[in-house]
């Protein structure tokens, strides 16, 4: 794969084993990209690389839990040794289980964990992979926030953790722009993917009466893929500290909705 927006390029994409990390790690083996597939679980990273591999791409799988930062180096490694460097970071990792609709009765376990997967795996990957980027003459960040960062939260620990990823991607942009580092980060709205489907079949709510969608479907890993292979592509070399809602139009539906109340 040759050709392609980001060919010759070297990605890392954490929680890459299903849903739109699988979707993002696919994307860009296509584009051009060598990938490495970082997940907690090893079988389901694999089976990512093995659908890379069938359609012609290049990519490893690496097992990391984005809370040790030890793993993070060794995925930083991998990747170098592999692939001669790092052009590109995805940080997709994240979880929300053990989360609240309210806060009183939310464990601090669970907000602990939340936040250490979510904002530290962000801190650590980023810590890990910016001498990389820095060595390679620059490279992009994307950093996967979740529209609950800027919008109505109904879970309190998920949407702190996420409107802590867009803090911190703006940080980045600013401390590492004279590197040639870009970061950007993307807010999902509703989509299909093993996590999401595991809230709603929770219990903890119908969120089909929490959220409006302009758009009438939800949307899919391959919507969120293509935010970020635009962001890790030239097409975007102007741009970082951006925030791009891909969420159906529901932040912007709700509002108007709010403003007509």
């Amino acid at each position: 794969m040759s050709r392609g927006r980001i060919a010759g390029k070297s990605a890392i994409v954490t929680g890459a084993g299903s849903g739109i990390g699988r979707g993002i790690a696919k994307c860009f083996a296509e584009q051009g990209a060598a990938v490495t597939v970082a997940d907690m679980a090893l079988e389901a990273a694999e089976e990512t690389v093995a659908q890379i591999t069938a359609s012609g791409g290049r990519a490893i799988a690496v097992r990391t839990n984005v809370t040790s930062a030890e793993d993070v180096a060794s995925m930083v490694d991998a990747t170098v040794t592999e692939f001669g460097g790092v052009d590109i970071l995805v940080n997709n990792a994240g979880i929300s289980f053990g989360d609240t609709l309210k806060l009183h009765e939310l464990e601090q376990d669970a907000w602990q964990l939340i936040m250490d997967v979510n904002l530290t795996g962000v801190f650590l990957c980023c810590k890990h992979t910016l001498p990389s980027l820095i060595a390679r003459g620059g490279g992009s960040i994307v950093n996967i926030a979740s529209a609950a960062a800027i919008g109505m939260a109904p879970r309190a620990a998920y949407a702190a953790s996420k409107g802590g990823v867009v803090a911190i991607t703006r940080s980045l942009a600013f401390q590492y722009g004279e590197n040639n580092i870009r970061v950007n980060a993307i807010c999902p709205g509703p989509v299909e993917t093993p996590m999401s489907n595991a809230v709603r079949a929770s219990g903890m709510y119908d969120d089909d009466g929490i959220v409006d969608l302009s758009i009438k479907r939800r949307g899919t890993p391959e919507d969120i893929a293509n935010a970020a292979l635009y962001f890790a592509s030239d097409e975007a070399r102007y741009v970082t500290a951006d925030v791009l809602s891909v969420d159906g139009g529901a932040l912007r539906l709700r509002a108007e909705r709010f403003r007509g109340r």
